[in-house]
């Protein structure tokens, strides 16, 4: 949403609503982070034929991070695109480390954020269902297994 705001206060007003419509028809039309990215990038690429240099190289500097959430399962996106759960849930990761002091490694600190997010974000009240293939798919992108496992392929 920050990133939107950006780009649309790069814009003339005529502009703006038809940009912020190919902006999310981009992202909710998309059946991947890279076919995202290419939406994304053809629409930072109309921008700059249209003369907003400005606009196209705010889009363009941050293609990466706006489609990262559509890696996650379809149904989850559009809540997850929102910096708004995240904020909340790296909120709450500050306030339980500020009891502990510091960490004795890098992999106990990341133990701790995992749980805290897993905790947050699979909670029912944020309106997300996980299924159990839901969870070993969140677990694949825990651990970056780009492929997916047996057990997964099967539970399709």
């Amino acid at each position: 949403m920050h990133r939107l705001r950006n780009l649309l206060a790069k814009l003339p007003e005529r502009e703006r609503e038809r940009v912020k419509l190919a902006y999310w028809q981009a992202l909710d039309d998309a059946i991947s982070e890279r076919d995202g990215k290419q939406r994304l990038q053809a629409l930072v690429d109309q921008l700059d034929q249209g003369g907003f240099t400005a606009a196209a190289r705010c889009l363009a500097d941050d293609l990466d991070a706006l489609v990262v959430h559509l890696r996650y399962p379809p149904r989850h996106r559009r809540r997850w695109r929102s910096t708004n759960l995240l904020e909340r849930s790296l909120g709450e990761v500050k306030r339980r480390t500020k009891v502990m002091g510091r960490f004795p490694g890098e992999d106990s600190c990341l133990t701790l954020v995992w749980a805290v997010l897993d905790l947050l974000i699979t909670h029912e009240t944020n309106g997300i269902r996980f299924t159990e293939l839901d969870r070993q798919r969140l677990n694949r992108v825990k651990y970056h297994e780009p492929e997916p496992i047996p057990e997964e392929v099967t539970a399709a």
